[in-house]
């Protein structure tokens, strides 16, 4: 301390002066820089996620309901036709350009495996099966994909009533 209060007296006032405002400058861009700056970072990086997460429940409930929808809406009164499950499902998923995977019978329920496709496309093939084999949605888990309108299906679990 002695050292610094020799050299700080040896220097000309306007050179103390410099030195103090620089001192001043330096220690309020390390408060910025080094406090202030990373949490506001990150406050704006938690606002987004919540934005997100906010979108993407958003996206899940409009599905949902339309899912909901078509499960809970009864044959519209067409001849329900009787071939297998097993059958029905690799034909119809050729006729919707819908790539199956695997197929597994689970009791008198069938565990459908399927490649990322177009919302629309499982919709309206879930509603065909529905109107016209009588084949129900029992147990449908789905994720958004990077690519706009695209679902990736966890599970899909069909049976008939």
């Amino acid at each position: 301390m002695k050292a610094f209060m020799t050299w700080w007296q040896s220097i000309s006032p306007r050179e103390r002066m410099l030195v103090s405002g620089g001192s001043v400058a330096l220690i309020i861009a390390a408060i910025y820089w080094g406090g202030i700056k990373p949490l506001n970072d990150r406050a704006d990086l938690a606002q987004n996620r919540i934005n997100s997460e906010r979108s993407l429940l958003t996206w899940v409930q409009k599905k949902a309901d339309t899912i909901v929808t078509l499960r809970g809406g009864s044959s519209k009164g067409s001849q329900v036709a009787n071939q297998p499950m097993n059958q029905v499902i690799p034909s119809s998923t050729r006729q919707f350009k819908i790539e199956l995977v695997r197929m597994q019978p689970r009791g008198e329920q069938m565990q459908v495996w399927v490649k990322p496709l177009p919302f629309n496309s499982l919709i309206n093939w879930l509603a065909y099966l529905r109107d016209t084999q009588g084949i129900h949605v029992q147990f449908l888990d789905l994720n958004k994909t990077d690519v706009e309108g695209m679902v990736e299906v966890n599970r899909l679990q069909l049976s008939r009533e």
